[in-house]
């Protein structure tokens, strides 16, 4: 199993790719849209999700920053079975023939398969500037990913191919998200492509998230274990609500906050409360849906700037 600093690693690399996707689709050839990361894709989750809009095929991306591995190549592989066409890129600082050899022989036999497959090699300086980069205060890092891009020409090389999607074949995939408002599943992942336009930097929000049509509450990874930010348009009371929620684990960082409460009042908002390991406020929503969502991202921002650096993990 790889350790959690390797896959953090590996997350800034995600995260790289989501900002900079340029690099990415110069070497295969297609464009990258409704990008997600850590997408379930049968038992396990996928780096990077997309979808190449003009051809309406799914591309499925696994990054390690480490050499071609048993672990990732099982992933590949069973990517491989999961879908009947797309593209997957798989990236490394390099390849075992005998890895690449697997993932061909499998492809030679599903002809039927229209699939492309790209292994890509990582520059070694983009792996070191990635170490560094995981060792910074977690809100920080989206706005140093330019580090990579400005050092290091070309962050990625292509090392192998094997194509078999025929030149003129179109694929089945959705390509406009329609939303339907009236569905508590749809309200949430619309707040969540929005949460990705206004803050970034708070690299959870790249991750997909498994939507409860009976949970109105958007939840987002709030630094350590045990913290957890509740973002919703509309509760079940009809009230926009934003809320860091703390396990009993988190309990001691939740009584400290608590202690300055009154603090916390004047640099977030006046009606903030603690109770219940909960801080947060509940309000009532604006007319238009985008205007709830900006008076939310008002307050997380000002949240994250008065409580991040004590929920960061790295601070512990």
């Amino acid at each position: 199993m790889m350790s959690k600093n390797g896959s953090e690693k590996e997350f800034i690399l995600t995260l790289f790719l989501l900002k900079y996707p340029e690099h990415l689709e110069d070497l295969i050839g297609q464009k990258l849209g409704f990008v997600e990361a850590e997408v379930p894709i049968g038992r396990r989750k996928v780096d990077i999700y997309a979808i190449n809009v003009s051809r309406r095929l799914p591309i499925f991306i696994e990054s390690q920053v480490s050499q071609s591995d048993q672990r990732h190549l099982e992933k590949v592989l069973e990517i491989l079975d999961a879908t009947s066409e797309g593209t997957i890129v798989w990236i490394a600082s390099g390849f075992d023939e005998g890895h690449l050899q697997r993932v061909r022989t499998y492809m030679k036999s599903h002809k039927h398969k229209y699939i492309d497959f790209y292994a890509l090699r990582l520059n070694e300086e983009a792996i070191k500037l990635a170490i560094e980069l995981n060792k910074m205060y977690r809100l920080e890092v989206w706005d140093k990913l330019h580090c990579i891009k400005d050092s290091v020409y070309p962050p990625l090389e292509q090392h192998y191919t094997y194509l078999q999607v025929p030149p003129y074949h179109t694929g089945r995939m959705i390509v406009k998200a329609e939303y339907d408002f009236m569905r508590t599943e749809d309200v949430k992942q619309y707040m969540l492509e929005k949460l990705r336009g206004y803050v970034p930097y708070l690299t959870n929000v790249w991750k997909a998230k498994k939507h409860n049509s009976h949970d109105c509450q958007l939840s987002l990874g709030g630094g350590r274990n045990g913290i957890n930010f509740k973002v919703s348009a509309r509760n079940k009371y009809g009230l926009a609500s934003i809320y860091l929620h703390f396990e009993q684990s988190q309990a001691e960082l939740y009584h400290s906050f608590k202690s300055e409460i009154q603090e916390l009042q004047v640099n977030i908002h006046p009606e903030l409360m603690a109770k219940d390991r909960k801080i947060g406020l509940s309000f009532h929503p604006e007319a238009e849906l985008d205007e709830t969502i900006s008076t939310l991202v008002n307050i997380l921002e000002k949240m994250l700037k008065m409580m991040g650096p004590s929920t960061d993990e790295k601070n512990t």
